[in-house]
């Protein structure tokens, strides 16, 4: 049974994104390669779906850049949207050197403070 393919204007709309944002991705994820015809249109497959949703994901949701995006793909084949973590939660050597005697109370005002930022620079996107 073939899997289902996309052309390039169904998955930008799919991801309510242009075609150029696509476009653009693929030159800097090195993870999506969709097909080619003979004249040169894109057939993105459900593995290639997979990852341009995580992409959109962790760069219009999470708030991450491009880098960390990079980043955070590479240290997974495909991690999933509750899999990602905040940076300093996955520095341990940060931990050591600064010892807290409540680390979980750290964590939720850390986390606090992540998504307030998120929520910033979401309206300051919009402006």
């Amino acid at each position: 049974m073939a899997s289902r393919v996309y052309r390039i204007g169904e998955a930008a709309k799919i991801l309510n994104v242009k075609t150029s944002v696509l476009r653009f991705w693929e030159s800097e994820f090195s993870q999506i390669r969709p097909k080619r015809t003979e004249t040169g249109q894109r057939y993105y497959s459900e593995k290639d779906m997979q990852i341009l949703k995580k992409i959109h994901t962790l760069l219009y949701q999470e708030g991450m850049t491009i880098n960390g995006a990079k980043r955070t793909l590479k240290g997974s084949a495909a991690p999933l949207a509750n899999e990602i973590t905040l940076p300093l939660e996955q520095n341990t050597l940060l931990a050591e050197e600064y010892p807290l005697e409540n680390n979980s109370t750290y964590k939720e005002t850390l986390h606090e403070v992540f998504c307030e930022l998120k929520q910033l620079h979401n309206l300051l996107e919009t402006k």
